[in-house]
């Protein structure tokens, strides 16, 4: 079916600014030709109209062209529009609708991990948080989904001084293959009676800033139930992070 609408110039800038990546990142004009399959000419006049506009540059003495500084604007402007709590809120309402539990997004603040949205359940039994609670970070599946993507000497700094090296050495250990399996699962550790189930959420560099996790009495947190969770809440975490620039 024919796309209505479409202006083919536009089409044709997107796919040739689509030609660059990191393992491409000067091309020449027949280089670019030959990739959007469209005659030199008509190449070389969307460039010069893209190099005005600051989004193309080209190199003077090769004569080779790159992307242009004015993505450095609009990716920063792109990057700081996009709030965790908007773009993550109709996928946490949606966790709390198919597992009937409280949901929660939460992030490393100093050595604690502070929760910065929440969904909670309408059972008379649940989890009652308020946001902005914090917990210590290496006591709580939250903080320890974030702490495993952290090298070892960064860790040690979110870590109490009092703690035994025996028990750091067991937390790092327990990094290790949480960060393996790409989620945790805290067994009443914080609160007795409660298990929690988190996954990371990656921002647009790759970097585990927050965390999901859903949180229940263990009376209902059947060993079924905490693989459905694990699997629903490891896919909306994945959802997010794509949802502010994820490209991994």
């Amino acid at each position: 079916m024919k796309n209505l609408g479409r202006v083919q110039s536009i089409d044709r800038s997107v796919a040739i600014i689509e030609c660059f990546s990191k393992s491409k990142r000067e091309l020449k004009l027949s280089e670019i030709a030959n990739m959007v399959d469209l005659n030199k000419s008509t190449v070389h006049g969307i460039l010069n109209t893209l190099k005005y506009h600051g989004f193309i540059s080209q190199d003077e003495s090769t004569q080779k062209y790159r992307l242009g500084t004015r993505f450095i604007e609009y990716g920063d402007m792109v990057v700081n529009s996009m709030n965790v709590r908007n773009v993550a809120y109709p996928l946490i309402d949606s966790i709390c609708d198919k597992i009937e539990e409280t949901v929660h997004i939460a992030m490393l603040d100093e050595s604690e991990i502070v929760y910065i949205e929440k969904k909670e359940c309408n059972r008379s039994i649940k989890t009652s948080t308020k946001i902005g609670i914090r917990y210590p970070v290496h006591a709580t599946a939250d903080g320890k989904v974030i702490l495993s993507y952290l090298s070892e000497d960064v860790v040690d700094k979110y870590l109490p001084l009092d703690m035994s090296e025996l028990d750091k050495h067991r937390i790092i250990k327990k990094l290790t293959i949480i960060k393996e399996q790409g989620f945790d699962i805290d067994y009443e550790e914080v609160m007795k009676g409660i298990i929690c189930v988190a996954a990371p959420i990656f921002d647009y560099r790759g970097i585990v800033r927050y965390s999901l996790s859903v949180t229940a009495p263990t009376v209902r947190m059947t060993d079924e139930k905490i693989e459905e969770s694990v699997i629903i809440v490891k896919e909306a975490a994945n959802n997010i992070s794509y949802s502010i620039g994820y490209k991994g």
